[in-house]
């Protein structure tokens, strides 16, 4: 058997001991099968790489192994419909239900991919839109606590002229301390008595509100860097702004900038119902060909072997 026969049943899970009994008829289903699985493969292995990409933000291998991941769960639902043994409608219905999501998620992708200039263009107008609305919050904000920090430097101030007025009427103090020694003095009798002696001095000093000033002024220079910090911001709050969110441009923020690219313009809406169109017919590519075509010999001997094995069991059963 040949290689590209093995690939063809390791992507669909196909037998191929039981294929290599079957007619020409059966493994041209396996190529049908196969080639569809392969489109089905590069066009999300291809969404899986660019969404990792341009939105993970991945280094490369972390979007190879987005690619993989993409690539094995699209297999594994495609397995859902060509391993079914006969026909069931809810399967269909499902696997039908599923290529609209993958389709509308594949075209969203790669839309927004070919679409790249456009949406950039449309996110600086919507950038614009958000500062407009966000300015005037930001910047009361900061007025706010510029009028605390002036409310509070200008307090600062005023007990700071109390003070200094104080310091010069009386820049420095006296300290007055009394000290108190006995000495034995001896009396008529011959007795000796402690005879108390009392000593006035006083000190000069600087005075201590020199010292709360100086604790005031480091509040204060304190106070007046965090105001000019806050009047920087205000002078640059609208950059910051816009830098901000322009930063912080993701997925969803794309997806918003597409849908009003659709809505406002006409060519844009047809080329994504193509890319719309084209994506869910590749995702139908299987179940088309599992109801559209007849059955193979293939399909035919698992059926066979399955009836075999249930009324065996049902003999079973009945014995």
């Amino acid at each position: 058997m040949k290689w590209w026969i093995k690939f063809g049943c390791f992507l669909t899970g196909w037998n191929s001991s039981i294929l290599s009994q079957c007619s020409e008829a059966s493994f041209k289903h396996l190529k049908k099968y196969t080639a569809a699985l392969l489109i089905l493969i590069i066009l999300w292995g291809f969404t899986g790489y660019c969404f990792a990409e341009r939105y993970v933000e991945a280094p490369w291998w972390g979007c190879i192994i987005s690619s993989i991941i993409f690539v094995v769960i699209v297999i594994q639902i495609e397995r859902q419909i060509i391993l079914t043994v006969g026909t069931h409608k809810w399967n269909t219905f499902f696997r039908f239900f599923i290529a609209v999501i993958m389709a509308f998620l594949g075209s969203s992708i790669i839309d927004q991919i070919i679409f790249g200039a456009d949406i950039n263009r449309k996110m600086v107008e919507i950038t614009d839109r958000q500062v407009v609305e966000q300015l005037p919050l930001r910047l009361k904000v900061i007025d706010v606590k510029l009028s605390e920090l002036q409310t509070n430097i200008d307090s600062l101030d005023k007990a700071n002229i109390i003070l200094n007025d104080e310091i010069v009427r009386e820049p420095v103090i006296k300290t007055v301390s009394t000290t108190t020694t006995y000495t034995k003095e001896r009396q008529d009798d011959g007795s000796y008595k402690d005879i108390p002696q009392t000593t006035v001095s006083t000190t000069p000093m600087a005075n201590p509100r020199v010292k709360q000033v100086e604790a005031n002024n480091m509040t204060l220079e304190g106070l007046r860097k965090q105001q000019d910090e806050y009047t920087q911001k205000k002078m640059n709050v609208e950059k910051d702004l816009r830098t901000e969110l322009s930063s912080n441009t993701g997925f969803l923020s794309e997806l918003r900038a597409m849908i009003e690219i659709l809505s406002t313009r006409i060519e844009a809406l047809i080329f994504y119902i193509i890319i719309f169109a084209f994506l869910i017919s590749l995702e139908l590519f299987v179940v088309t060909s599992k109801l559209g075509d007849k059955k193979c010999d293939y399909d035919m001997i698992i059926e066979h072997q399955l009836n075999v094995k249930t009324q065996a069991l049902e003999e079973l059963v009945k014995v």
